[in-house]
């Protein structure tokens, strides 16, 4: 029986990673975490600010996708600021710990544009543990684990207003490895470049009252694209929304004090794709985050 979850759980690994069109950790909640995937925002907050995220893939799942995210952002002097993401990622035998470093550059456009251009560096530790696979007999093809480390170097832009924002990026320019050959082992398989790109509108209703549609899409070659179509709509302290990426899933969030400078976050996925056939567990988020 745990062989064929093992098996089932594989084959919904290689439906997520064709309908979401990417190697990198998925998050639902990347509005309120941005510099993850633009350096370019790490400083446009214009305060400190300190993050700790954790998403559950398929909850409930053994050895479902699971990602735990420490993020720090802070402005500068001379229009500079400053970035620090730690991300563990992790299913089934594969496990990845990417620490990156962004640093960013306010340029002034207007007296109402801010542009922010910003690069991130750093290094992705790869860990596949082949024997977890449950392989019997000697099969070279799980014989040996596998360790090696990824360099890391991305780069975005931001561009800020009052009324409205415009991001585009990508996490990482290289190609890295995810597998070693060694003898009969399988070829490596790499990651390629991701590229991200999105906007959204602020309508102010009132002085408490905001309403925010925004999109984001991501590509990657070689595989489908993924949109989200996402509307907030923030009332004094409180935000909360929908989110729909086209074809896979729609999601529920919000995002609140929960007391002074501390906020908590948190959404729920529900998919709508194929992968819901194998399983139709949702998939959960959570955010804590303190401003200084």
């Amino acid at each position: 029986m745990k062989k064929i979850q093992y098996i089932l759980l594989l084959i919904a690994v290689c439906f997520i990673q064709k309908s979401v069109a990417q190697q990198d950790p998925n998050f639902t909640l990347y509005n309120f975490n941005m510099n993850i995937i633009n350096p370019a925002f790490a400083g446009s907050t214009d305060v400190q600010q300190i993050s700790l995220g954790y998403r559950s893939q398929w909850v409930g799942v053994s050895d479902a996708p699971n990602t735990q995210a420490l993020n720090y952002v802070s402005p500068l002097k001379n229009g500079l600021g400053l970035g620090v993401s730690l991300v563990r990622d992790q299913v089934f035998v594969l496990q990845e710990t990417d620490l990156t470093v962004d640093l960013s550059y306010k340029l002034q456009l207007s007296q109402t544009h801010d542009l922010y251009f910003g690069v991130k560096t750093g290094a992705s530790i790869v860990n596949i543990d082949l024997k977890k696979a449950g392989a019997l007999g000697n099969d070279p093809l799980f014989s040996r684990n596998q360790s090696f480390i990824n360099t890391q170097f991305g780069a975005g832009m931001y561009l800020k207003h009052e009324k409205y924002y415009v991001s585009i990026s990508t996490p990482n320019f290289l190609n890295g490895k995810r597998y070693i050959k060694h003898g009969n082992a399988p070829k490596a398989a790499v990651d390629n470049l991701h590229l991200y790109y999105g906007a959204g509108y602020h309508f102010k209703i009132n002085e408490q009252v905001q309403i925010t549609p925004a999109f984001m899409h991501r590509s990657t070659k070689g595989a489908p694209s993924s949109t989200d179509i996402s509307a907030t709509v923030g009332y004094n302290q409180i935000q909360a929304g929908m989110n729909y990426r086209l074809g896979e899933m729609y999601s529920v969030f919000t995002l609140f004090n929960i007391m002074e400078n501390l906020r908590f976050g948190a959404a729920y996925d529900f998919t709508t794709s194929k992968i819901n056939q194998i399983n139709n567990n949702g998939s959960l988020e959570m955010l804590v985050r303190y401003q200084f």
